[in-house]
């Protein structure tokens, strides 16, 4: 019964310990190109070194579409390491600029307010800053070489990556590809939605659409232990967090897509498994033997976590501008001229970094701190409203109220909703005044 239901039930200690033993490691496109994000050399050292050591006892594959989409990408990624570090420095140098230019427009509005008490303290700022680009400069200068990366890596995958598939291969899986993607049949369907994944790439004798590029990682996997010479169990290391590779409980992932172990059996008969960057290293410490602190293992981690929110953030930017979630012209009338003055230099600054995902989240971080300012005024006012609301009807207070604890998370549709209860109100406060209750 158990190979029947293998991606329910999964296996046992005793299993997981075996499957260590024999399986053969096969490395996502993303564990690679991650090498140009790790800030810590322990993180770089360690990831290297356990995967040279598979790479010596002939257990590290690479899926030709694997090293494919890493020449496709990681010149694009080379800088990524001194982006976050690059964006606190610019960051960190606004802050005085964004001080001197509130004091002045205040004292050209205001004259009357003596702005020269405060320039003390914008001096102070100056002296902390120039503490702080030192020490990131000096973080910059730990950072690990891109170029001696990409060399390492470049040995790495030599003699380790397979062969690629045929026109007439790729034609046969992206068939079956959409028939699968609509039944939700993992992996892969989550990048249906990806309009950018539906363009095409060429290389060599092939063409492919991009949203069928795990599903093609896929096969060459299934393939790769049905092999009759290597044939072996697989565990597949990855960065991924969709659907379309996890089960998930809420936003947590619960353990890998049950169709996926299940269809490796099926196909392969087969054991497989699947698990990401930091319980990769745990496991290596666990089941190989490998010398792993737990400093380098807290390391990992908190490498991991800071890509992963960079990867969350643009991924939330990117269907942040396909949706054009954009600010209306009203609601910068709730912004004070020193607020709207720090969102402009906010979003001045993206243009400073062309496309690149520093950009992204810099112009992500301006739109939420605007709706986040305006939904604060907003909700400021809705309450003062509600209270001269009560004096002259509750029953429309109430209304008023049930619709603001009624209100929608998403900012842009709250932010709609809130500027229609304060219009409502309004209305019916400028009524009974009218009346002279």
């Amino acid at each position: 019964m158990k190979e029947q239901f293998i991606g329910f039930i999964g296996y046992s200690e005793e299993e997981k310990k075996e499957l260590w033993e024999q399986a053969l490691f096969v490395i996502d496109t993303n564990i690679l190109i991650n090498f140009y994000k790790y800030t810590s050399e322990s993180s770089t050292k360690i990831l290297f070194d356990i995967l040279k050591w598979l790479k010596d006892e002939k257990r590290l594959w690479v899926p030709y579409q694997v090293g494919l989409e890493y020449f496709f990408n990681y010149e694009g990624n080379m800088t990524k390491q001194r982006e976050g570090y690059t964006l606190l420095k610019d960051k960190f140098e606004k802050v005085k600029e964004d001080a001197e230019k509130i004091l002045d427009s205040v004292h050209s509005k205001h004259p009357y307010i003596l702005t020269e008490q405060f320039k003390p303290y914008i001096e102070n700022v100056k002296n902390i800053n120039e503490d702080i680009q030192e020490q990131l400069n000096q973080e910059i200068e730990k950072l690990p070489d891109t170029n001696d990366i990409h060399i390492e890596i470049m040995n790495l995958l030599d003699g380790v990556i397979g062969e690629p598939y045929s026109q007439e291969e790729i034609d046969k899986i992206e068939e079956q590809g959409r028939v699968r993607f609509k039944y939700k049949v993992p992996p892969g369907f989550e990048d249906n939605k990806d309009e950018k994944k539906k363009e095409y790439r060429t290389y060599g004798d092939v063409r492919y659409q991009q949203i069928y590029g795990d599903l093609i990682v896929w096969n060459q996997i299934i393939d790769k232990a049905n092999d009759v010479e290597e044939s072996k169990p697989i565990i597949f290391i990855t960065e991924d967090r969709k659907e379309d590779w996890w089960e998930k409980h809420k936003k947590s992932i619960k353990r890998p897509h049950p169709q996926l172990l299940q269809e490796f059996y099926n196909k392969t008969t087969k054991k497989f498994y699947m698990y990401r960057t930091a319980r990769f290293v745990e496991n290596a410490k666990r089941y190989l033997n490998f010398e792993v602190t737990e400093e380098v293992i807290s390391n990992v981690s908190a490498d991991i976590e800071n890509i992963r929110e960079e990867v969350e953030d643009h991924e939330e930017t990117e269907q942040f501008k396909e949706s054009q979630f954009e600010i209306d012209s009203n609601i910068f009338s709730y912004l004070s001229n020193e607020e709207q003055i720090i969102f402009d230099n906010m979003v001045e600054s993206t243009n400073a970094e062309g496309n690149s995902s520093v950009a992204n989240n810099v112009y992500n971080n301006a739109i939420r701190w605007a709706y986040n300012k305006v939904i604060s005024k907003l909700d400021r006012q809705i309450h003062d409203l509600i209270r001269v609301m009560s004096n002259f009807h509750n029953g429309y207070a109430g209304t008023a109220l049930n619709a603001y604890n009624k209100l929608p998370n998403n900012p842009d549709d709250r932010i709609k909703n809130m500027t229609k209860i304060i219009r409502f109100l309004k209305d019916k406060i400028a009524w009974y005044e009218d009346q002279g209750y």
